[in-house]
Formats: C-alpha cells, sequence, structure tokens
C-alpha cells in the first residue's frame, strides 16, 4: 500500500523523499535515504508509526487522510504485537537480471529438482563449482528463486568462507549454529558438538520441503554435516573446489563464458545504449577480462559511470593495468585488472573507504560502524558507502547493512597495506573497536537484569539510539557475529578485550552460548589483572560468576564472586559490590542457606537505595522476597514482592516484572490462590516469551504445569513440564533439567505411571547431587519416597521420607518438612501404628496452620477427622 501512495505521488526517489521527510520530522532532522527506503521493504520487522505518517505527509495526502493512515498502522502495530507468526525464512540474496549465458546449466539444476517431485529416497544435491567470479552463486540464487515455489518450507543461504580474507574456512560447527537459530531454535539450546548439532538440524528440517544454498565452500567435509536427510529437500553448494567425494551429489561444472554471452553481459551492465553491437572492440575487451564475469561486470560498471569515455580508452587502460593477482584468486590475473581499474577510478575518498573497509574484522558493517572507521559524519559514511555499492565494490545485503565480496576484501586488505601506514591502520581499527564495545555497552543497559557499570572511555562521535529495549536487544542480536569477530581481532589487546566482553555480557547471558561467555569473561577478568584495573577485573568476575551460576557450577561462583566482591569493596565500588551481593544470594539460596541468602540480599538492597538505583532494588526486592517464599512466610514474600513489581512498571523494565509475576505466582500457588497464580504465571510467560529469554519462558512452564498438575489437569501438566524439560537441556540449564524431571515425576506418579515417576525421580536427584543443590534434592526425595511407597516398597520409601525430613528441617524448609512428616505418618499407619502416624499428621497441620496453607491444612485435617471417627 505504501508503494502504491508513492507511484501515486509521481514516484518521488528515496533520496528526494528523505529531503521531505527531514523538515516534516518532531523535531526537524536529517533523514537518510536508506531509512527511507527500509519502510518500503515487505520484510520489515518493526514498525515506526510516527515516521510512516511523516512519509505518508510527505507524499502529500491531506491531513484527513493521513489521520486514517496512523490509524491503519496503530492496527497493523497491535496486530503484530498479539502474535502474528512469520513465515518460512526467505534468506536468498537478491536475483541478478543480468544473469547471461547460463540457461544449460540453469536448466540442468531444474531438472535436477524435478526429482523432488518424484518422491526420491534422499535429499537432492547439486553441486556447483567453478574459479573464482565465475558466477556460481548468481547461477545458484537465480535457480533458487525459480525454485522457491516448489520448496514452500523455507530458504536457507549460508555463506561458508572457503575463501573469505582473514578467516579460514567456515567451521560446520558454526554454520549448522547459524541455520538452526535461524531455523528458531534458541542459541542457548544449540548442542556444542558437531554430530549433535548436525542432529538437531536434519531433525529441525525432516518432514519439510526446504531449499538450502550452501555459498563459498571448502571441502567434502565441511558440507556433509550441513545436508538435511529428509526427501523433499534439495541442496544447492557452491565451491571453487570439485566436490568429488561428495556421494550422490549431481556435479555442475561452471567455465567461464563464450565470447558471445560475455560480450551479452557487458553490455547488459555497461547500457545496451552505451556501446553498438558490432563494436569490434568489444571482443577484445572480452578476451582481456578473461570472459569471466565478476570482471567483465565490474570493467562494464567503469565505463557506464564514464560518459566520455569510449571502449577504445577502456581497452587501452585494461592493458595496462593487467597485474598479478594470483596471491589473491589462484593465478586469475584479469580479476586484478578490473579491480585495479575500479579502484583507480575513485575519488581519494572513496579510496580510502574502500581500502579501510576491507580492515573490518567482521561479516559487514553498517554506516555508524563506517562512521567510526572513517572518522566521518553520518551523512558522509551514507554517501561514500552508496557509491562503493553504486560501482559493484560494496554489497547491500539489507537495507543500511554492506559486505565485500572476499575476494575485494582482500583486495582492499592488500591496498591497505601498501597505502596507509601501520600505525594509521591501527588507529582506525581502535576506533571501530571502540565503537562496538561502547555502543554494545549503552545498549545493554535497558536490558540489564542488575544494573551496569557506566561504557568504557568517551562517547564514539556517532551511535544509534539503542535506549528502547526492544531496540536495544535487537542491535544486539543483529551485532553479535561483528561484536564476537572484533573481540576475537582483540585478542592481545586488552583494553579492548575487556571493553567488548562488558558490551556482550548482557547478550551472551540472554541468548548464549553460555560456554562461549565463560571463556568470553575469563579472558577478560585475566586481561584486566594483567593491566591492573581493578574495577574492570571485578566486573569481569561478576558476570563469570553470574554465568557459572546459571550453568550449575555453585562452589566455581561462589569463589570468582567473593573475588570480585573483596576488589569491589577496596575500591569503594558500591554498585559493583551490590550487584555481587546479589549473586552470591542467589547461590545461596540455590544451596538451601536461606539465613545467607536473606541477609545477602538485604545488604545489596541496602546499597542500591544508597546509590539510588531503582532497578537494583527492584531486583534485590524480588530475590528477598523469593527466600520469604522459600522459608514460608507467605505475607511477608507478598508484600516485598508488590514492592517489587511497582518499582519495575514504574522504570518500564519487562524482565524485571516478569520475575516479579513468577514469585508472586509461587506464593498464590502454596497459599492455594491456583486462579490468582495462573494468571501471574501466564502473564509472566507472555513478557518472557516477547523478550526472548528462554530461561525464564522454561521456568515460567515449570510454574504453570505445577498449578495444572494441582487443579488435576495431568496432561496439561506434562505437556507444560516436557516442554521445559527440553529448553533446560537445550540451554545446559541442569537445575532446570533437575526440577523439571522431578514435577515430571509427580505427574507421572498422579496418573499411575509410577515406573515412569521413578525413572524420573532418578535422574533429577542425580542431578541435585551432581551440581551439589541440597535444597532441592530435599525438596524432591519427598515425591521419590511417594513414588517407592507406591510401586510396595515402603520400607525404602520409609527411610528416604525420614532423610528428606533431617534435610528439610536442617535447610529450614518448613513447607517440605510438613510434606516429608506427611510421608512419615503414612507409614506408621500402613504398618499398624495409627497413633504415632497421627502424631506426625499434627505436626504436620501445626506448620501448614503457621504457613497459612489452606488447602493442605484442610487436606490434613480431613484425614484425621477421619482417624477419629474410627
Amino acid at each position: 500500500m505504501l508503494g502504491e501512495l508513492r507511484q501515486w505521488a509521481g514516484a518521488p526517489s528515496y533520496r528526494v523523499l528523505a529531503k521531505r521527510v527531514g523538515p516534516l520530522s518532531r523535531p526537524p532532522q536529517t533523514v537518510a535515504h536508506t531509512t527511507v527506503a527500509s519502510v518500503f521493504q515487505p520484510q520489515r520487522r518493526r514498525l515506526d508509526i510516527d515516521f510512516v505518517t511523516t512519509i505518508v505527509r510527505a507524499l502529500g495526502v491531506d491531513e484527513s487522510q493521513v489521520t486514517l493512515w496512523r490509524q491503519a498502522c496503530v492496527r497493523v502495530h497491535v496486530a503484530a504485537k498479539a502474535g502474528a507468526s512469520v513465515g518460512p525464512l526467505r534468506q536468498l540474496p537478491a536475483d541478478l537480471a543480468t544473469l547471461t549465458g547460463r540457461d544449460v546449466e540453469l536448466q540442468r539444476i531444474l531438472d535436477i529438482a524435478a526429482a523432488v517431485d518424484s518422491e526420491s529416497a534422499t535429499v537432492v544435491v547439486s553441486a556447483i563449482d567453478g574459479m573464482a567470479g565465475i558466477g556460481k552463486t548468481a547461477l545458484a540464487v537465480r535457480a533458487g528463486h525459480l525454485l522457491a515455489e516448489k520448496f514452500p518450507d523455507g530458504q536457507l543461504f549460508v555463506d561458508l568462507h572457503a575463501h573469505t580474507a582473514g578467516t579460514g574456512p567456515r567451521d560446520p560447527n558454526g554454520a549448522l549454529g547459524q541455520m538452526l537459530q535461524a531455523l528458531g531454535l534458541d542459541p542457548r539450546a544449540i548442542p556444542a558438538e558437531l554430530e549433535e548439532r548436525a542432529k538437531a538440524f536434519r531433525n529441525r528440517l525432516a518432514g519439510s520441503r526446504t531449499l538450502i544454498l550452501l555459498d563459498d565452500a571448502a571441502s567434502e567435509r565441511q558440507v556433509r554435516p550441513l545436508l538435511p536427510a529428509a526427501p523433499g529437500c534439495m541442496v544447492l553448494i557452491t565451491s571453487r573446489n570439485r566436490l568429488k567425494a561428495l556421494d550422490h551429489a549431481h556435479p555442475l561444472p561452471l567455465d567461464v563464458l563464450d565470447p558471445a554471452d560475455a560480450i551479452a553481459l557487458f553490455r547488459a551492465y555497461a547500457g545496451p545504449d552505451r556501446i553498438a553491437a558490432d563494436d569490434p572492440a568489444l571482443g577484445r575487451i572480452a578476451a582481456l577480462c578473461g570472459y569471466l564475469p565478476l570482471a567483465l561486470r565490474i570493467a562494464a560498471a567503469n565505463l557506464a559511470h564514464r560518459p566520455t569515455w569510449t571502449t577504445d580508452h577502456l581497452e587501452v587502460r585494461l592493458r595496462a593495468g593487467l597485474a598479478d593477482l594470483a596471491a589473491f584468486d589462484d593465478g586469475d590475473r584479469q580479476v586484478r585488472a578490473a579491480f585495479d581499474l575500479s579502484y583507480s577510478n575513485l575519488t581519494p575518498d572513496q579510496q580510502a573507504a574502500f581500502r579501510y573497509l576491507g580492515l573490518i574484522p567482521g561479516p559487514d558493517g553498517d554506516v555508524y560502524a563506517a562512521a567510526a572507521l572513517l572518522d566521518s559524519g553520518l551523512n558522509e559514511a551514507d554517501m561514500l558507502l552508496q557509491e562503493l555499492t553504486d560501482r559493484s565494490l560494496l554489497t547491500e545485503t539489507a537495507p543500511g547493512r554492506y559486505r565485500l565480496h572476499d575476494l575485494l576484501r582482500k583486495y582492499a586488505r592488500t591496498l591497505a597495506a601498501s597505502h596507509d601506514s601501520t600505525e594509521r591502520r591501527k588507529t582506525a581499527l581502535d576506533r571501530l573497536l571502540h565503537y562496538y564495545a561502547y555502543t554494545a555497552q549503552t545498549a545493554s543497559t535497558p536490558i540489564a537484569r542488575w544494573p551496569r557499570p557506566a561504557p568504557n572511555g568517551p562517547a564514539p562521535a556517532h551511535i544509534p539510539d539503542v535506549s528502547d529495549p526492544e531496540t536495544a536487544r535487537a542491535w544486539l542480536r543483529a551485532e553479535h557475529p561483528n561484536l564476537d569477530a572484533a573481540y576475537n581481532y582483540a585478542r592481545d589487546l586488552d583494553h579492548h578485550t575487556i571493553a567488548l566482553a562488558a558490551g556482550m555480557a548482557e547478550i551472551l547471558l540472554s541468548d548464549g552460548a553460555w560456554i562461549r561467555a565463560l571463556e568470553v569473561h575469563r579472558s577478560a577478568a585475566e586481561a584486566a589483572a594483567r593491566r591492573d584495573h581493578s574495577a574492570a577485573h571485578a566486573a569481569a568476575l561478576t558476570d563469570l560468576g553470574q554465568v557459572q551460576q546459571l550453568m550449575g557450577d555453585y562452589p566455581g561462583a561462589t569463589d570468582v564472586l567473593a573475588q570480585a566482591l573483596e576488589i569491589h569493596r577496596q575500591i569503594g565500588n558500591h554498585l559493583g559490590e551490590a550487584n555481587t551481593l546479589n549473586g552470591l544470594g542467589q547461590i545461596h539460596q540455590q544451596i538451601g542457606n536461606y539465613p545467607s541468602a536473606a541477609e545477602t540480599h538485604a545488604r545489596a538492597l541496602e546499597i542500591y537505595r544508597q546509590i539510588g538505583s531503582l532497578l537494583g532494588e527492584a531486583n534485590a526486592l524480588t530475590a528477598l522476597g523469593h527466600v520469604q517464599y522459600l522459608i514460608g512466610d507467605y505475607p511477608g514474600a507478598t508484600d516485598v514482592l508488590a514492592q517489587a513489581l511497582e518499582i519495575h512498571r514504574r522504570i518500564g523494565n519487562h524482565l524485571g516484572e516478569a520475575n516479579a509475576l513468577t514469585a508472586l505466582g509461587r506464593v498464590r500457588h502454596q497459599v492455594g490462590d491456583y486462579p490468582g497464580a495462573v494468571q501471574f504465571h501466564t502473564q509472566a510467560l507472555e513478557f518472557y516469551r516477547q523478550i526472548g529469554n528462554r530461561l525464564s519462558e522454561a521456568n515460567a512452564l515449570t510454574n504453570l504445569g505445577r498449578v495444572q498438575h494441582l487443579i488435576g489437569d495431568c496432561s496439561g501438566a506434562a505437556q507444560d513440564h516436557m516442554r521445559a524439560l527440553e529448553i533446560y537441556r537445550q540451554i545446559g540449564n541442569r537445575p532446570g533439567e533437575a526440577h523439571a524431571l522431578t514435577n515430571l515425576g509427580r505427574v507421572r506418579h498422579q496418573s499411575g505411571d509410577y515406573p515412569g515417576a521413578a525413572e524420573a525421580h532418578t535422574r533429577a536427584l542425580e542431578i541435585h547431587r551432581q551440581i551439589g543443590n541440597p535444597s532441592n534434592e530435599a525438596w524432591a526425595l519427598n515425591f521419590y519416597a511417594a513414588t517407592i511407597a507406591a510401586l510396595g516398597d515402603r520400607p525404602h520409601a520409609f527411610t528416604l521420607y525420614q532423610q528428606a525430613l533431617a534435610m528439610n528441617r536442617a535447610l529450614h524448609k518448613p513447607d517440605d518438612e510438613a510434606i516429608s512428616l506427611e510421608g512419615v505418618a503414612d507409614h506408621h499407619f500402613s504398618t499398624g501404628d495409627p497413633a504415632q502416624g497421627m502424631a506426625y499428621l499434627n505436626q504436620a497441620l501445626e506448620i501448614y496452620r503457621r504457613l497459612g496453607m489452606d488447602p493442605d491444612i484442610k487436606r490434613v485435617q480431613t484425614r484425621l477427622d477421619e482417624f477419629d471417627e474410627q
């Protein structure tokens, strides 16, 4: 619709439209034409209602119609928030309309694809090979677009980087991780080992009709793990190497174009009206380009943008520019000639930009990264990016994101090494690394679980607005590959290592992988220690301790957090001290040391209030309320959690709000308010899913499953616990896995599946003991004992209940103590000793009354009344 409105308004260019939009914006501002162009993209994921309305106004629509447009945008926005589904993946790059001379090869791919329709027994693979610049990717992309309808479940595209400058071929493990994430698997859920990732990938595509394009493959060994197993899928592979050992693949070697097709391709790019079809220089130019599509395209673009040039002049320049490119594309001198010619026709500013863009460690960049690298303004950087894109020296892979082809990147780096001093290159990369680190730390602030330190160093001249949590999280996820590449590049640059690790801390915590987070934070802590940077050392240790705690390494987490706490106190860093105390308090909770947990969280709360940190105060209140819930102080927990919820809502912290709702839901559960518990847990689950927090999503599913179990919905409870168990296992959260297994065992017990219940409980107890979690071990023992009793082994069940009773008393867990007392009572009733049984039931009743647990009070009182009547 917006595109149709633009046509109605005379189809103004995006540059013209941007100039109109800027003054109409509130406040008036300079708007990049790429920003305007992105609004017209059908694949856009977010809708800026104010910006769309301004564009409509700039197109000349009267105000009454502008209002209607705004109302329509609001409806679309609301529908999207309500959970509109995302369609199948469409990752193929844009098709090249000028693909020439590949009709035979293209038809062969289409014929190969027809085998998919005949219910083939295996996946169909076509391996396209040929030299650099031969047009392998262009052919594969054209075929992919033509075949898109045959593969409605999606088209995946992965660059395997066999010839990417500065890096080796992409590890198939990493490629699988990228595809699994694109297919919807949470990053933290992706297995670490190659074989397990390959299994997960094959399982994900089972039963689907999906097309996969693996570009620039290095070897059969790299490709094999990336192949689906299911019939109905097709894989297109491009490689400079012939993958002869790839069994059952259909080889499709590409040669250079024949002379007639090469001339046709050159004329198409230069413009058919620019050159006469019978120009005798065309054949010589095509030969000088080696009939190589990449060389032909770049040479034609230069001619197209130089109206005073003739083909004879171009031929002379091509002959004069022949130079050795053997180090860069296997001896293809014509590509080097095309590169040199293209480079020599740039302005000095464009040449410098091209050289410096080749230095970027990551896969791509945007205008902000370019501005930092080039030490320029945003408009200047945007113009240079557009000009280099127009000259086919950059590829715009998405609106506002740019990438150098592998050969061009290598060429640019070589030019930089010969034209720019080591100091100038180092200074440019310092600016880029600082931009990434500073912006990442800034973006982490609105999504942080605990208040984070201010970013290191002065602010870059230009950074995107990442103050909104949704925008911040989207930026961190989009730039994660670049941040990780920058971190790898900066391994020997301690100050950048420290800053980049701090910038990645929150996104690694929420998205994973946690194994990578451990490596990053350990390296940052070591770097800070080497530089004797106490504040950074303590901050890195705190980030490391958080990850270790989530992974169930309580001794390791306690050790590093204790080190961090000592440093924070030595240097007088009160915010760091409070954050570390909260981390230690969470560990005390996990191991069942509730008095210490309460004391530690209370001290953190006091510090947060002293320094005026509302986020810290609210999170400390949530943690303190959870401890009160664990020790059975439900009125106290409700009061404290209500305070936390109010602060989180006031400061707009949705993650904290969800955490407080979760804790309140657990309290309502314990006091028998099951509808209230369901309401709180459902609200929390919605927040967690919106944020994309998989760990908390699993926790919310666990909580909902427990309530459903109590109200008799065993099927719904089992479903929620199985989903939670799957997430816990995917993200490597062992405490959560054990918790889900215990709850699943309870549901199976109630359904009469005692062997299945015993199996789940046994595995849960093994995990609790392995990670040193006595609190949850004592909780789980009660349910395991009940299942053992149901299986008929009452003596063993009695021993287990006694063990659980002793542990729960030592850990000051009265609610679980009462359950143990009921189990001991049941044993005495079954052995003919009702007096002892009633004595233990009365002890349990006394605890339930003290805690205000009405459903349990009624249940135990009813049992006692029944015995009194006998």
